[in-house]
């Protein structure tokens, strides 16, 4: 996955929901552009906390093998 790929997705208005699927088999999904941050090669994802613990996903671009974009209902 290319880093304008993922931004051009994010930045659709209204933003769809999207699932990254990765080469590792585990999905994530990315509700809001707001929670994420996109480097040169990784994609940083604020992840809903756990038991009060602030938690993120740091991903390699070249491990995202596909989104899925699923358009919010009209």
């Amino acid at each position: 996955m290319r880093e304008e790929d993922l931004h051009a997705l994010l930045q659709r208005i209204p933003c769809p929901l999207l699932r990254l699927h990765t080469t590792g088999g585990m999905i994530f999904e990315i509700r809001e552009p707001e929670t994420v941050f996109l480097g040169r090669s990784t994609v940083e994802l604020l992840l809903p906390p756990n038991s009060d613990q602030t938690r993120e996903a740091v991903i390699s671009l070249l491990h995202i093998i596909w989104v899925e974009v699923i358009s919010p209902p009209p």
